[in-house]
């Protein structure tokens, strides 16, 4: 997956081939055609790896956290902060723009997509019946935010990088975190 990443990033994923993506990982195509029904499987099978990626960071680095600490960390690990997380959302931003076109694509955005809202908004609820949210928050609009958060984040800082540097990407999330979170007692 490691070459596919690579070429997408290169290339944008217009530009993606399966014989590209086959000279970088330095195998024949019909290697790749052994294990993927095509390019679009192939990219599919990029996306659904990276998230992962996300998820077993996520799971490792909120092992005895709750609340709001969690959800800090669940939310930095999504955010471009490193060379890894970057690459992460250069294949998310790119699938986004092949998924436009390609209903099995946009499915399996959309799963991704509920997924990743499931996952905050199980934090989120956590922060509110820890009594850390400020009285009367809904979860669902938090969660919403948070999502519009990483997204945005996301798309600047493979855009701009200089103006989305990793200091402000964690500014910006403690920011918010601190405009929801409940004064301490």
């Amino acid at each position: 997956m490691s070459a596919t990443w690579r070429v997408i990033a290169r290339t944008g994923i217009v530009g993606v081939t399966i014989r590209e993506i086959a000279r970088e990982a330095g195998v024949s195509t019909g290697v790749l055609a052994h294990y993927f029904d095509g390019k679009e499987d192939l990219l599919a099978a990029a996306l659904y790896r990276s998230h992962q990626q996300v998820y077993e960071r996520v799971r490792e680095r909120t092992q005895g956290l709750l609340g709001l600490d969690a959800l800090r960390v669940v939310m930095l690990e999504a955010l471009p902060l490193d060379e890894q997380r970057l690459l992460e959302a250069q294949i998310e931003i790119n699938f986004q723009s092949l998924a436009l076109g390609n209903d099995a694509l946009r499915e399996l955005q959309h799963e991704e997509f509920e997924r990743f809202w499931d996952f905050l908004h199980y934090r989120v609820s956590e922060a509110q019946k820890l009594g850390q949210l400020w009285p009367g928050m809904e979860v669902d609009d938090i969660t919403h935010q948070l999502m519009i958060l990483v997204e945005g984040l996301s798309l600047e800082a493979v855009l701009y990088p200089t103006r989305a540097t990793p200091e402000r990407q964690t500014r910006t999330l403690d920011s918010f975190l601190a405009r929801i979170s409940a004064p301490a007692p």
